[in-house]
């Protein structure tokens, strides 16, 4: 039996203590808009400012007023709600990394095909159809705690139109110096093709961050010849003559059905032309599929479990796509609707710290988080990503507190002096 009211007294006062924690150095007004955005926007499931504003908890306001008050905070130029709230955020995250970690990188987007007076349209390539659209850039990176939960750690939007844009590649090596800076480089990278730039390996190898990259075949490594001198190959060349001898399956679902697929590796060592680090290329095929797929690492590979557990580390990059599936079609983070930059980014930060709450449930208080599926009430197919099930149950949990007008949700951030 499921204890209704029970349920509702934990949910509300664990969401209160996360938003106190990162709520720390915020101002009275500012607490007071973040406790109040964060439960309208998983009450109404999209990040709309008059949305919003309907499903805020405190009714006795009119909605005209409470929909200016939401509006003065989104468009306030000051940066230091944002800052803030990002420098409490690892609070909560860094505990959960660990030595061995991967940390995914990924670009996204926002595509806003329709739109015309919002703030540094730039093109981009939209991700569901491929075409080059309006809208915004956003670099994301996950930690992969678990096969099942990508934690989000950091999600930036960015666009080529702003002023004094320093360029993609800046941004992206700014956000992962400043991840692992605060993990104290715990944690591998990974990343998929497009990142396997000269500058990102230069950078990356600088400052002694471990990375696992896919690479897209075209890129120049030094590699043995003979066992006398180091040559410059090209490495897609390199891995059709690399050997594959380890032999191994594994189980995928395809479309509702699983599949045995049989794998072969193999490695190689390898270095970057002018640079005395030593690297290993990982050459992977499958059975079925003619191309082979490389992997570049500096992390230490010296036997066949080394080369499988690598390749593992690179099979769980496929955790971001959910991560940002999720972002898409629960929080509805492309459908943003905001004017000016600053209010566009508050959004952003906004469904950020929503995604955030909802991992760290599921991983942090499995307890908490077996209840509130059941309180959504699901079906009863096998659960493939949890964070969506977990935030069905939040949101009938969020709901019924305001329909049975529980005290609990307007608690205060802060105390009464």
């Amino acid at each position: 039996m499921l204890k209704r009211l029970a349920l509702m007294d934990s949910i509300s006062a664990n969401l209160l203590n996360y938003l106190k924690l990162i709520a720390v150095d915020l101002s009275l007004p500012q607490k007071k808009f973040l406790k109040d955005s964060v439960i309208g926007l998983i009450r109404c499931g999209k990040p709309v400012v008059c949305q919003i504003a309907r499903q805020l908890p405190n009714q006795r306001t009119s909605f005209l007023s409470r929909l200016d008050r939401l509006d003065a905070h989104l468009t306030n130029n000051d940066n230091n709600f944002a800052d803030k709230i990002n420098n409490q955020l690892p609070n909560i995250w860094l505990p959960l990394i660990k030595d061995d970690t991967p940390i995914i990188l990924d670009l996204s987007d926002i595509a806003k095909p329709l739109a015309k007076k919002m703030d540094y349209l730039a093109m981009v390539r939209d991700g569901s159809d491929g075409k080059l659209v309006n809208g915004y850039w956003l670099v994301e990176m996950y930690a992969s705690v678990n096969h099942k939960n990508p934690l989000p750690i950091l999600l930036e939007p960015f666009s080529h139109r702003q002023p004094c844009s320093p360029g993609q590649n800046p941004i992206v090596l700014n956000a992962v110096r400043k991840i692992f800076e605060l993990t104290n480089k715990r944690g591998i990278l990974t990343a998929d093709r497009g990142f396997d730039s000269r500058i990102m390996f230069d950078d990356w190898l600088d400052n002694k961050i471990r990375f696992v990259v896919r690479l897209v075949g075209n890129r120049h490594l030094t590699a043995l010849y003979d066992g006398l001198e180091k040559i410059a190959i090209n490495a897609s060349d390199l891995a059709d003559r690399t050997k594959t001898p380890i032999s191994f399956h594994k189980v995928v679902r395809r479309h509702d059905r699983l599949m045995k697929r049989i794998c072969q590796i193999g490695w190689v060592k390898v270095g970057l032309p002018n640079r005395k680090d030593e690297l290993t290329m990982i050459v992977s095929r499958l059975s079925g599929v003619g191309s082979a797929m490389m992997l570049l690492t500096n992390a230490v590979v010296k036997n066949a479990a080394d080369a499988r557990r690598v390749f593992g580390l690179y099979v769980r990059r496929w955790e971001c796509e959910e991560g940002m599936r999720f972002l898409k079609s629960q929080i509805n983070l492309e459908k943003v609707r905001a004017f000016s930059w600053s209010a566009i980014c508050r959004l952003v930060l906004l469904c950020f710290v929503v995604m955030q709450y909802v991992v760290w449930v599921a991983q942090v208080y499995p307890q908490i988080c077996e209840r509130l599926v059941r309180l959504g009430q699901p079906l009863a197919d096998k659960v493939m990503f949890l964070p969506y099930r977990v935030l069905g149950g939040l949101t009938e949990a969020i709901n019924y507190c305001c329909w049975v007008h529980k005290e609990l949700l307007r608690v205060r951030l802060w105390k009464k002096p």
